[in-house]
C-alpha cells in the first residue's frame, strides 16, 4: 500500500512539474499553484484541462510513442492546453465532454506527428499541436446541435485612465496564458512562477504590460487592450529568455513586446475569416519565426534545447 502512495505521489508531482513548464520551469509546487488558481477562478476550465492532460498522456503511451518523447512532457502539456481551450469555448454539456474525451486523443497524434517534422527544422514543438487539434474539434463539434458555443469570460467595462487600462490589460494578458483574461490570475500566475525564479512573474507582468502601451498608443482595436490579448506571446517569451530556453533572448522579448499587438490581431481576422479561434497562433508563430531566423551557427548549440524539456536537468529546476 505506501508503495502504490509512493508511486501516485510520484505520479501526480511529475504531472503537476509538466503543467508548470508552460512557464519554462519544471517545479511541482508552480504546477500546483496555478492549477489552484485556475480551479479558483474557473473549475470548468480546471477540470477540462487536467482530464484532457492525462487523457493525452495516457493516449501517446497506448500508441507506443518514443520514450524519450513521453519524457518531454509535451503530450500532456498540449492536452492541458486543449483542455483549457475546450472549456473556455464550448459549453458544459455533450459537446465539452466529446471535445475533451475526442481532443486528448487527437492532441496525442498530432503532438507525436508534428514533433517528427519540426524536428528536422530543429525547431521547438512547444505548444503547438493543440492549435490544429483545436481547430479540428471545432470545425466539427461546433456544427452539432449539441455542441454549444460557450459565454467567453466577461471583462469589466474599460476604465477611463490610460494608466490603469494598461495595468489591468498587462496583468490579464498574463491570465491569458491560462485562457482568462482576469487580473488576479494574471496575478496569482505570477505569484505562482516566482516560486522558482523570484524574477520570473515580475519579467512577465513587465512585458505584458509594455506590450499592452505599444497596442494603445499604435491604436490597436481597444478591446484586445483590455482583455490582454497582446500581453500573453511577450509574457511567455519573456520567461522563455529568464528561463535559458536558448534561441529566446532580451531581443526577442523586445521584438515580443513591439510586433505582439500587431501578430494578435492579425491572427484575429485571419482566424476568424475562416471560423476558427487564434488560439496561441501569434506565440507560436513568432517563437517558430525567431527560431528560424537564428545564426547558422548558433543552430548547433540550440538543438538541444528545441524542446521544452529537451535538457531538463540544465535548463529547469526540478523543484
Amino acid at each position: 500500500m505506501a508503495e502504490f502512495i509512493d508511486r501516485a505521489r510520484r505520479l501526480i508531482a511529475r504531472h503537476l512539474a509538466t503543467i508548470s513548464e508552460t512557464f519554462f520551469v519544471y517545479n511541482h509546487w508552480v504546477g500546483l499553484l496555478g492549477v489552484v488558481v485556475l480551479a479558483v477562478a474557473s473549475p470548468r476550465l480546471a477540470s477540462s484541462a487536467l482530464v484532457c492532460s492525462v487523457l493525452a498522456r495516457l493516449t501517446a503511451e497506448r500508441a507506443a510513442a518514443p520514450r524519450a518523447f513521453l519524457e518531454t512532457g509535451l503530450v500532456e502539456l498540449n492536452g492541458w492546453f486543449l483542455g483549457l481551450a475546450c472549456g473556455t469555448f464550448f459549453r458544459v454539456g455533450p459537446g465539452l465532454f466529446a471535445s475533451v474525451v475526442l481532443g486528448a486523443a487527437l492532441v496525442a497524434a498530432f503532438s507525436i506527428a508534428m514533433q517528427r517534422v519540426v524536428a528536422a527544422w530543429d525547431l521547438p514543438l512547444t505548444v503547438a499541436p493543440y492549435v490544429p487539434a483545436f481547430w479540428v474539434l471545432w470545425s466539427a463539434l461546433s456544427t452539432l446541435p449539441w455542441g454549444r458555443a460557450a459565454e467567453l469570460p466577461h471583462v469589466p467595462p474599460a476604465p477611463a485612465s490610460a494608466l490603469l487600462l494598461v495595468v489591468l490589460g498587462g496583468l490579464r494578458g498574463v491570465g491569458q496564458i491560462f485562457f482568462l483574461p482576469n487580473v488576479w490570475v494574471g496575478v496569482g500566475i505570477a505569484v505562482a512562477v516566482s516560486i522558482a525564479d523570484r524574477r520570473l512573474g515580475a519579467a512577465m507582468i513587465a512585458a505584458s504590460m509594455a506590450a499592452a502601451v505599444v497596442g494603445y498608443f499604435a491604436g490597436v482595436e481597444r478591446w484586445q487592450v483590455e482583455q490582454g490579448l497582446a500581453g500573453f506571446t511577450p509574457a511567455m517569451v519573456a520567461a522563455a529568455a529568464m528561463r535559458g530556453f536558448r534561441g529566446m533572448d532580451r531581443l526577442a522579448v523586445a521584438i515580443a513586446v513591439v510586433t505582439s499587438p500587431f501578430l494578435e490581431a492579425a491572427a484575429l481576422r485571419m482566424a476568424g475569416a475562416v471560423g476558427v479561434h487564434a488560439l496561441s497562433v501569434s506565440y507560436v508563430g513568432f517563437v517558430w519565426t525567431y527560431a528560424l531566423l537564428r545564426p547558422v551557427h548558433e543552430v548547433t548549440a540550440a538543438r538541444t534545447s528545441w524542446s521544452t524539456t529537451g535538457a531538463r536537468p540544465r535548463l529547469f529546476e526540478s523543484g
